[in-house]
């Protein structure tokens, strides 16, 4: 998938990152965005269990031709 929005990187992940256990407690963590991940972000929420949700997840959603993102 092409787009023009700028891409969600690893230092943004890694900002949540280290906030959304310690800090808030959460018990789930995800991002979503209306464009895609580097590849390090990827990485990034695959090793520590952050669920990402880019534009083609969410819009497959939508149109419910995908699974719902937290399948």
């Amino acid at each position: 998938m092409r787009t023009t929005r700028p891409k969600v990187g690893s230092p943004d992940l890694q900002r949540f990152g280290g906030t959304c256990y310690s800090v808030h407690r959460a018990q789930v963590a995800a991002v979503v965005t209306t464009s895609v991940f580097t590849k390090p972000a990827a990485s990034y929420g695959a090793q520590h269990g952050i669920r990402l949700v880019d534009s083609e997840a969410l819009a497959g959603w939508a149109t419910r031709t995908g699974p719902a993102p937290w399948m």
